[in-house]
């Protein structure tokens, strides 16, 4: 496996992509100390100032990839991601926002990002390890995971090997039970928003496809895609189909 330094990027993301387009046939990483255009699902912007956070992407060639097991996939990553989190960070308690978000005292720390490129899999992470503020649209909802400089630079190769791996064992189920326990979302009230289509509801559980599990008014009901735009912590709700 190849692993490539940058002092300055716009994104890993599309270091890894160019990669993958040149036909490459081996595993490679790609890690920045900023990036000036970083993004996350659906390209919305990731914040990424230098030396304060971990901007990385893997690029995994020829990866085998089964539809049926598509809602495993960024669940395996993600308890990954959260295993090497907890291991420099033990006193600490992340949770994984479905499906993608990592969070800590209910604010988001940590994203994962995953893209199909041709017969290969981009797969991006980053991590705000001590970034010291934030833009005004996003300070509500985004944090650090510490307030002071902390070295972080071995997390890079840790997180790279725990990601691989993740990603060649995720079709076997063994990371959903550890999903579970550490869901931000389980038993709160939600909204989802899928395309122009809204759910509120409480969330039940996740399925053994990955898929989230809400109870609605007078139903209950799975949804493998969507973005959950509202978590309520209060509460008795209303649910709406």
């Amino acid at each position: 496996m190849q692993i490539y330094k940058y002092r300055k990027v716009t994104s890993t993301q599309d270091l890894a992509k160019k990669y993958l387009a040149n036909k490459a046939q081996e595993i490679a990483a790609f890690i920045a100390q900023e990036q000036t255009a970083g993004y996350g699902k659906r390209g919305r912007s990731f914040y990424s100032p230098a030396k304060t956070g971990i901007y990385l992407s893997i690029a995994l060639p020829n990866f085998k990839f089964k539809l049926e097991h598509a809602g495993l996939l960024t669940i395996a990553i993600g308890v990954a991601v959260v295993h090497i989190l907890q291991e420099q960070f033990p006193s600490y308690e992340f949770r994984l926002k479905w499906v993608n978000d990592i969070y800590l005292n209910d604010k988001k720390v940590a994203g994962i990002l995953t893209e199909k490129i041709g017969l290969g899999l981009v797969i991006g992470i980053g991590v705000n390890i001590f970034t010291a503020s934030f833009p005004k649209n996003i300070s509500n909802h985004v944090g650090s995971i510490v307030q002071a400089d902390y070295a972080f630079e071995n997390m890079n190769e840790q997180l790279i090997r725990a990601v691989v791996q993740a990603a060649n064992t995720y079709q076997n189920n063994k990371f959903l039970d550890e999903y579970r326990k550490i869901s931000y979302l389980k038993s709160k009230v939600i909204t989802l928003k899928i395309n122009h289509y809204y759910v509120t509801g409480r969330v039940v559980t996740i399925d053994d496809q990955g898929r989230l599990v809400i109870s609605c008014r007078n139903s209950t009901r799975c949804y493998s895609s969507g973005e959950v735009i509202k978590v309520e912590l209060e509460p008795g709700f209303k649910g709406k189909q």
